[in-house]
């Protein structure tokens, strides 16, 4: 019973570091905005459209962090934008906006635009800006093609989405 004990012992002391590593959340810190409309259509920022996309980023940022992705809150000075500016202001402020996420410690910043030309389409598009080097790393683009009412499609496209992130802050960390 004795060895039992001891060999029980060794092996969990062996085992849960190595499980601890394999869960543990990425050692990058990452700063999410929320997506932001940029409806171009003749009824632009219909209620419901607004509602998709907020419904966009809470699965997007519950997808990264399932992930393993460190998300940390997004600092004043960008919700601040994100309210008073165009929705595509920060989208072209690369330098800017890695600035401000430095001073929160964040080591990339994710940010996010919902381009919606047509009543048919938007296209969520995203921007993963490296803060130290102040250079997009990452840029790509979606299609989400359903009704604005359709959980199921956007709650698709925010784990595309999610998904291709998660995967090249994985690359960093591998390369780091």
């Amino acid at each position: 019973m004795k060895y039992l004990i001891i060999l029980l012992t060794i092996t969990l002391s062996v085992i849960f570091p190595v499980l601890n590593s394999a869960y543990a959340g990425s050692p990058f810190k990452v700063m999410v905005l929320d997506f932001q409309l940029n409806d171009l259509t003749d009824l632009p920022n219909a209620p419901q459209e607004l509602e998709r996309i907020s419904y966009l980023t809470k699965v997007f940022k519950e997808i990264l962090v399932q992930q393993g992705v460190n998300i940390i809150p997004v600092s004043d000075k960008l919700k601040a934008d994100m309210e008073s500016q165009s929705a595509t202001y920060l989208f072209d402020q690369i330098e800017y906006v890695a600035e401000v996420a430095a001073t929160s410690g964040a080591d990339f910043v994710l940010i996010g635009v919902a381009l919606k030309p047509t009543y048919l389409f938007v296209y969520p598009r995203v921007l993963l800006v490296d803060v130290k080097q102040k250079k997009v790393v990452v840029s790509k683009a979606f299609q989400l093609e359903s009704s604005w009412t359709d959980q199921n499609t956007t709650a698709n496209t925010a784990r595309k989405i999610a998904d291709a992130i998660a995967t090249a802050i994985k690359g960093f960390e591998e390369n780091k």
